[in-house]
């Protein structure tokens, strides 16, 4: 990157200044932030051009080295984006589900004859056994003569037309979504546990069975879900769909998760994934400054965290920028958790002071100008990042979606994508149900062995809906 025309003049400019004035005092440390990272970004580019030169020449670049982790002292003050609780150690066994309870009577034996009893000592042992079901069924024929047609009874249990039980898919299910278990390594496993399965079949228990009952059960979900509180947090990830780049997004709250895949990312793409169910059913969508998320549901709510990472990125060069940026996100985080007070304890006074406190934060003007620019850019998001003052039950933060956005980077990478648009298809429904199942504390597992038995053991949209 070669210095600019602009930062010519304004060098030529400071020669001929007069350095008693702390103004020119502020161009000439500005001038020289601006030189410095100049400089380090053509260093960078320089390097990255070199490592390239000795690829094509068969040689190879400088190694890549990790950065020095941060001594304790050195680690920067992170938001409150959580409640505090107050931590109490359980034990073990409050947590261990007991299958049943046997008596172990004291052994007698050459002990004294005056012996009282004095209750049980209790000790939890776990243990899991691993064993095939494979089971013979004789399924009665009968001819009817009259009708020229021979009946056979029925299995039920939707094992009719399946050469596998629900507990095996269900079993299936739960190591490749829940696991990361990958297909072919879930075919080796339950191969050498005594089934004999191929790895199409697995395939097609992911993708194919219960395919439009599952999509049914996500459709219920997000309307459940869009229904059960004022606000939803939305986010979005790349992901390989059918060989082509698309996207991953999620919306959801605390208490459920639903994926939508996608080869676009517009507006149109995200609006067209939530419109049939979005009409009135909330408020408030909390998100990143992605463009795409905007103008979709009444009121957007801007996350806190990702607007304080502009101010992170900022890397001064000169002392004096330095102490003014750490400063400043000293005061963002102060004013940041005076909104989380207010969240706990809303009041019209604490609304108008936050309100007219935001404007005196952001319209400072420090002298570092990257700083300055970046308050004023903040400063042009006030509505959005303030809609916590009308809708006090709103997150400051998008943590909640982010974090939801990790299972699907994690198979991303485990599995490189999906290879088809079914395969797009059954990852939304899955891991929507088992995002939704881990919120609500229910098992997926369990779930899972209910659909391929047509016996659901619970219903998620209705558990969604309860406060």
């Amino acid at each position: 990157m070669p210095i600019s025309k602009k930062e010519i003049e304004r060098i030529k400019k400071v020669e001929t200044s007069d350095f008693t004035l702390p103004e020119t005092r502020k161009e000439a440390f500005n001038l020289l932030e601006s030189l410095c990272k100049t400089i380090m970004e053509q260093a960078k580019e320089i390097q990255e051009l070199k490592d390239e030169i000795n690829r094509l020449k068969g040689e190879k670049g400088n190694p890549a080295f990790e950065q020095k982790k941060k001594k304790p002292e050195e680690k920067e003050k992170k938001m409150n984006t959580t409640l505090k609780k107050e931590w109490k150690k359980g034990t073990k066994k409050d947590k261990i589900k007991i299958d049943r309870t046997e008596t172990v009577k004291l052994d007698r034996t050459g002990l004294p004859g005056d012996l009282q009893p004095k209750g049980y000592e209790e000790k939890v042992i776990q243990n899991i056994m691993l064993k095939t079901d494979n089971v013979l069924y004789r399924m009665e024929k009968c001819y009817s003569p009259s009708a020229g047609k021979t009946y056979t009874a029925k299995l039920g249990n939707g094992m009719d037309g399946t050469s596998f039980g629900p507990e095996a898919k269900a079993l299936v299910m739960t190591l490749y979504y829940e696991n990361r278990v990958t297909e072919n390594k879930i075919a080796s496993f339950l191969n050498a546990n005594g089934l004999r399965i191929s790895e199409g079949t697995v395939s097609n228990i992911l993708i194919k069975e219960e395919s439009g009952q599952l999509s049914e059960i996500r459709a219920g979900m997000l309307s459940a879900g869009l229904s059960s509180s004022t606000y939803q947090q939305i986010d979005d990830t790349g992901v390989k769909i059918a060989g082509s780049n698309g996207y991953a997004t999620i919306i959801g709250n605390e208490r459920y998760s639903v994926y939508n895949m996608n080869l676009s990312k517009s507006r149109e793409a995200v609006a067209s994934f939530l419109t049939p169910e979005l009409s009135g059913l909330f408020d408030v969508l909390v998100g990143d400054d992605a463009p795409q998320f905007k103008k979709i549901a009444g009121r957007y709510s801007l996350c806190w965290i990702h607007e304080e990472r502009h101010y992170k990125k900022l890397a001064p060069v000169l002392g004096v920028h330095r102490e003014e940026l750490e400063n400043m996100r000293a005061e963002i985080w102060a004013y940041y958790d005076k909104l989380q007070d207010y969240r706990d304890q809303p009041t019209k006074e604490k609304k108008r002071r936050l309100w007219d406190e935001f404007d005196a934060l952001f319209r400072q003007e420090t002298g570092y100008g990257e700083l300055d620019k970046r308050l004023s850019l903040t400063l042009d998001k006030k509505a959005e990042l303030l809609t916590v003052l009308d809708y006090p039950e709103t997150p400051l933060h998008n943590n909640l979606s982010e974090n939801g956005l990790r299972e699907i980077v994690v198979k991303r990478k485990v599995s490189g994508g999906v290879k088809t648009d079914e395969g797009a298809r059954a990852w939304e429904n899955n891991m929507s149900i088992l995002a939704t199942c881990r919120k609500l504390g229910v098992s997926f597992y369990d779930f899972m062995q209910g659909v391929f038995s047509k016996h659901i053991p619970f219903c998620l949209p209705s558990l969604i809906l309860q406060t």
